[in-house]
């Protein structure tokens, strides 16, 4: 008995310490998961996974026609690649469905997604490998006319195409149609593994009554990724091949366009408008509280229901008329010039409406509102050099003597009340109080009355020149020209009518500035202006800018007068409906003398830079 238990006591204690080293080790796998070994993070992954599988798949089939042309493929050929995809995943389906429930399948998934996104680098291979497209002239298999016509009366001449030029433009095609298919076989395997195994997934590691849910957001994702491909391509198919290499002469079009003077006064012309918008506008609401000593958000509220209705109103009637009037080019520069004018007279008003800044204790005129000379504009005094005061903020308040003082503390006020403030030494002491604000202007209440009705209807006069300069802009270029020039005209808009105004406008307010804040030793911002420097400066570089833009009107208008014909493009007569529709009319025609009826014709546009009509043999593929 004695001698058992020795064994025993043994046993035991091994039996003590293999559980301690099993409970270590749980401790650490606990330790050891990671923060992805959760549900929620696997079918995020999942659903990315299938929403890449669906866009891959909807992409293709939206450029299966530019596959064709890129590489000279017949349609057989392209259903070919397309069902790549089906057999490449139906070689695995069933074999990776039942050894994979086996195996670890978040893995399995995870080399799935890897293998589809080879197949995926591989489906962009034949762009890198083959030659870059480039444009040559002996391509083009057109005559003078920019469409084939016969040659056998020698019409044609030396414009007929070079067989060798055209023979050495097509790409390897064997090499990538086998690199289209190995790609789609690829995606195909990939894809195996993720619907199945996540699926199957999911549904064991959830509670059963939230399988429903997590299945339904999976395939939710499934069927948006198709869309998202289909949007994916209808993107990338208007990008021309090669793009970002081939020159394509847009820079010649442009300087055709530009060479027209008649267009370029009126992209200037547009674009000085739209800088008197984007500087005035831009610190109008500052402008109406200094002026007008207005809140932020009064300001605020007076420009959206006053000046913005009023210019949408504008821009409205401007077209109305256009049309009512039954206005030609030469009419709507005329109205342009018209409403430049009176806008331009309301901005000459602004100079006379406005309010003086007023008395300002040591800004404007010395404490004491003294009259002494030489005495020394300062904000602080004898009377509030004790107090501490602070130049961080302004809130302004106004004294019972009529002066406005940067603060309370400013103005020596001792109390919270505002009474008893030691600077205001020309009133009796029991009136040595102040209020909050600055102090009134006489008159000031009834100039932006008459600023607030006049700006009205600068807003929605200025605002009618809009429409008559963008007709005159696309009269004056070739129809096929008119998405480029319009193009041309929101570039310069934007790099000369909103970017440098603000900036102009915003210097000058600054020129203009009285008392600057100041924040721990350094220059803050502006608290106090000379109102009178503020709205001469303000509304003046306004004005120069709407003169210059109807010294271009003028000059528009000049060019026009004289020789009408040369610089509008189009036709204005207008086409009734079955002319529109007639077999015998597209782009390449339109605005020219009829062809016959059976004369064949392409979605193609042949521009001639040498002409003021068409553009050089520059070819553009809708």
């Amino acid at each position: 008995m004695q001698g058992k238990k020795p064994g025993g006591s043994s046993g035991g204690g091994r039996s003590g310490e293999l559980q301690g080293d099993e409970a270590q080790r749980n401790k650490k796998k606990k330790k050891k998961v990671s923060c992805f070994s959760n549900i929620k993070i696997f079918l995020v992954s999942e659903c990315a996974l299938m929403l890449a599988q669906g866009t891959v798949g909807a992409y293709l089939v939206s450029v299966l026609t530019t596959l064709e042309r890129r590489f000279n493929l017949q349609s057989a050929d392209v259903g070919v690649i397309a069902s790549s995809f089906e057999i490449g995943n139906l070689a695995l389906i069933l074999f990776v469905s039942y050894f994979g429930a086996r195996g670890h399948r978040p893995r399995l998934i995870g080399c799935g997604g890897i293998v589809m996104a080879l197949g995926a680098l591989l489906s962009a291979l034949p762009e890198f490998l083959t030659h870059q497209y480039k444009y040559e002239a002996g391509e083009i298999r057109w005559g003078a006319e920019g469409r084939d016509v016969c040659a056998a009366n020698g019409s044609g001449g030396d414009q007929g195409p070079d067989p060798d030029l055209i023979c050495r433009s097509r790409t390897a095609t064997n090499m990538m149609y086998l690199l289209l298919i190995g790609a789609q076989v690829l995606l195909g395997i990939g894809a195996t593994p993720v619907q199945p195994l996540g699926v199957s997934y999911i549904d064991d590691h959830v509670r059963r009554k939230d399988s429903s849910l997590y299945i339904g957001i999976l395939f939710t994702m499934l069927v948006f990724g198709p869309a998202c491909g289909f949007i994916l391509g209808s993107f990338c198919t208007k990008i021309y091949v090669d793009a970002v290499f081939i020159d394509t002469m847009i820079p010649k079009v442009t300087k055709h366009l530009l060479s027209n003077p008649v267009f370029t006064c009126i992209i200037l012309a547009a674009c000085m408008e739209i800088a008197v918008v984007a500087g005035f506008a831009a610190f109008l609401g500052k402008y109406l509280e200094q002026q007008f000593n207005l809140t932020t958000s009064s300001a605020n509220q007076l420009l959206g229901m006053t000046a913005i209705p009023c210019a949408c109103l504008g821009i409205f009637l401007g077209g109305l008329l256009v049309k009512k009037l039954s206005l030609s080019a030469l009419g709507a520069i005329r109205m342009a010039m018209l409403v430049n004018l009176v806008s331009t007279a309301c901005y000459v008003s602004f100079l006379f409406l406005g309010c003086d800044t007023g008395p300002v204790a040591g800004v404007t005129v010395p404490y004491g509102n003294t009259s002494a000379p030489g005495v020394a504009l300062d904000p602080y005094s004898p009377c509030n050099k004790n107090c501490e005061c602070q130049t961080d903020s302004f809130t302004p308040v106004c004294g019972a003597d009529g002066i406005t003082y940067l603060s309370a503390c400013f103005a020596g006020c001792n109390s919270t009340n505002l009474t008893g403030c030691a600077c205001l030494t020309t009133v009796p002491a029991e009136n040595t109080t102040v209020v909050p604000g600055k102090c009134p202007s006489p008159g000031c209440q009834e100039a932006f009355l008459t600023f607030l009705c006049v700006m009205c209807v600068c807003s929605m006069i200025g605002a009618m020149a809009q429409t008559p300069s963008v007709i005159i802009l696309i009269r004056t270029v070739s129809p096929e020209l008119k998405s480029y020039a319009l193009g041309v005209l929101f570039l310069l808009l934007r790099l000369l009518g909103f970017i440098p105004p603000p900036l102009i406008f915003g210097a000058g307010i600054d020129s203009t500035c009285l008392f600057w804040s100041t924040f721990c030793g350094e220059q803050g911002a502006c608290v106090l202006y000379d109102n009178v420097a503020y709205r001469y400066l303000y509304v003046s570089i306004a004005i120069v800018l709407k003169s210059s833009a109807f010294v271009l009107y003028t000059t528009t208008w000049q060019c026009l007068r004289k020789n009408y014909k040369r610089y509008i493009k189009n036709h204005e007569g207008g086409l009734s409906t079955s002319e529109f529709f007639a077999s015998t009319l597209t782009l390449d025609n339109l605005g020219r003398d009829p062809v016959p009826a059976s004369q064949t014709h392409r979605t193609k546009f042949i521009y001639n830079l040498e002409d003021h009509e068409w553009c050089e043999n520059m070819e553009s593929v809708l």
